[in-house]
């Protein structure tokens, strides 16, 4: 049975917005990039920049975690995606929404879209698992995307992608999936509402 080692990626499509969590695997100090203050600060929570990558010309990706957490078994991530493209958020959102499709052929997902006519912004909010014959090999995470379409302080046109991801693995599922039935709104609400950062890309 395949289980979920990593969160779940957007898959890049042309230019679209693409999201490929690697969980600081380099183990190499991480470079601001996009010129983000931190800490990033949800739900009374500090996030510290813990991996970054610049794979190519239009792409920045930055990883956050909370003092204690850490990879590939963390418990709660904020992660910043920014692409340098006239793409629009509608074509993003529609790239996600057939992976995810494509993910329900094997995995346990549901999801709904959520939109912002006043600013344009939508958000997904996305639930996805499986459960392995060997309980302590679970994971469930409840992903929380939200996609803006943005102009860095330095210039570049594009897409910010601002997702928050809680996990929960093995025996601790069950109580976080319950708990979610009360908190789950909350969650989207507060990243809906979060300040997202300004960007500075380096020339």
């Amino acid at each position: 049975m395949k289980i979920i080692i990593q969160m779940i990626p957007l898959v890049a499509t042309s230019l679209l917005l693409a999201s490929v969590y690697s969980f600081g695997q380099n183990n190499k100090p991480a470079v601001n990039y996009m010129g983000i203050s931190g800490p990033i600060v949800l739900q009374k929570k500090n996030y510290q920049l813990i991996w970054s990558s610049h794979p190519d010309a239009s792409l920045y990706k930055q990883e956050y975690l909370i003092a204690g957490d850490a990879f590939p078994n963390y418990k709660s991530m904020i992660s910043i995606d920014f692409v340098v493209a006239s793409t629009s958020v509608d074509e993003a959102v529609r790239t996600k929404l057939r992976e995810l499709e494509q993910m329900k052929k094997t995995l346990d997902v549901n999801f709904e879209v959520i939109g912002n006519a006043a600013t344009g912004e939508k958000i997904i909010d996305c639930l996805i698992g499986q459960t392995a014959s060997d309980e302590q090999k679970s994971i469930y995470e409840h992903d929380v995307y939200r996609f803006k379409t943005v102009t860095a302080k330095s210039g570049q046109k594009g897409i910010i992608l601002f997702a928050l991801s809680n996990r929960a693995y093995g025996s601790a599922i069950q109580p976080f999936l319950t708990g979610l039935k009360t908190t789950r709104k909350t969650i989207v609400t507060d990243v809906a509402k979060v300040s997202i950062p300004e960007i500075s890309i380096k020339k």
